[in-house]
């Protein structure tokens, strides 16, 4: 009997390749941090076509990390930068600028100023911006209708079929009764924290992860006249357990750990004053401080409404959001149990690459299903 048949890999070919024709772009990535580059880097590595992306943002400045932090100490070995970037096909297509040549020839085994990483990634930014449909401008809607996302942009609207948040986080702060506030951008660039400071001040540094131990190093050094560190725990620092890393994404690293181990608990500078924060606490300490800095971590950036609500949920281990809609970097990090019980989000480009390497091509799978499901009454599947 003669059987008809359909090549399967034809079917997943043309389904692939195919798309609502009420769309403007398949693919629309929102955020040009580092969560954004890579997300754009391997869409490309894993056949998404360039002219099916569109990349939205403000500046394309590699986010925050850009824009304040280019000075601050990495907590990252250079061999660990290097490696991020090798780890994406399309980086490495990217012309060698000088920045990109620089990285290569530093000491894998130390660390090195964040400015090492953020200046090739703006280089791969620029390249990037080449291939794909960048464009400047501020996400101000997402409104989901009958399979298609449409995204408000200025006074403009565009449709998509996939939307990526990689839209990054800033400073958390409190409302502490001191009016004189250190913004965490400025305290964390030494150079720029020199010209809000006076060796008068009596400064209280709230937290007691990574940012407050680094910038009570620089206040140690400035010579203020006092540093009172309201902490709500003991310093954590990463330990090497052989197969694994306890605290791998929160303990503290590099430059930081070293004071902390070494200045900090063994012979503190006679400036700085450690107090658990406690109301009683605060209570005491805090009228004895004319500045205050917040060092208490980092919240989401405010999102895009989405139809018409600003809060979003969203899948930590898939980076799932809703239909055709995801999350990814800083402002949606995956959550990480280690073998001790312990949870925490997995904050860091080596965690950003390793997790986007495993749940982007899981999100191309979706939609190429999605799409072979449309198909399912045109076609009929035999073997020969």
């Amino acid at each position: 009997m003669k059987k008809r048949f359909y090549l399967l890999s034809l079917l997943l070919f043309l389904s692939a390749q195919s798309s609502p024709k009420e769309i403007n772009t398949l693919w629309t990535i929102i955020g040009a941090g580092p969560a954004g580059i890579l997300t754009i880097g391997l869409l490309l590595d894993l056949g998404i076509q360039e002219k099916d992306i569109t990349w939205l943002d403000q500046e394309f400045n590699v986010g925050r990390l850009g824009k304040y932090y280019k000075t601050v100490p990495a907590n990252l070995k250079s061999k660990l930068f290097v490696q991020f970037i090798n780890d994406c096909k399309t980086f490495n297509q990217c012309p060698v600028t000088p920045s990109i040549a620089r990285l290569h020839h530093y000491h894998p085994e130390k660390e090195y100023p964040l400015q090492t990483i953020v200046e090739p990634l703006q280089d791969i930014t620029n390249y990037l911006k080449q291939r794909v449909n960048a464009k400047k401008g501020i996400v101000s809607s997402l409104d989901y209708q009958d399979g298609v996302w449409h995204i408000g942009v200025g006074q403009q609207k565009t449709t998509s079929s996939y939307v990526v948040l990689a839209t990054g986080c800033h400073p958390r702060e409190l409302n502490y009764p001191i009016k004189n506030k250190i913004p965490l951008d400025i305290a964390l660039n030494k150079t720029m924290l020199v010209q809000h400071v006076k060796n008068t001040d009596s400064i209280a540094v709230i937290g007691s992860a990574h940012s407050a131990i680094l910038i009570m190093k620089y206040l140690s050094e400035l010579k203020v006249r006092e540093i009172i560190n309201f902490y709500s725990k003991p310093c954590t620092y990463a330990e090497d357990k052989g197969n694994w890393i306890a605290n791998e994404s929160s303990g503290l690293k590099g430059v930081t750990a070293w004071w902390a181990k070494n200045i900090l608990e063994k012979n503190p500078p006679r400036n700085i004053k450690r107090i658990h924060n406690t109301k009683q606490n605060r209570d005491k300490w805090l009228p004895l401080c004319n500045k205050i800095i917040y060092a208490i971590g980092y919240e989401r950036n405010e999102l895009p409404k989405v139809n018409g609500s600003n809060q979003v949920a969203y899948d930590n281990s898939s980076g799932i959001i809703g239909p055709r809609f995801f999350g990814i970097g800083i402002a949606f990090p995956e959550v990480h149990t280690d073998p001790e019980g312990h949870t925490e989000s997995r904050v860091g480009l080596p965690f950003f690459m390793e997790y986007a390497q495993r749940v982007i091509p899981q999100w191309i799978t979706k939609e190429r299903l999605h799409r072979l499901q449309e198909y399912k009454d045109l076609f009929t599947i035999e073997l020969l």
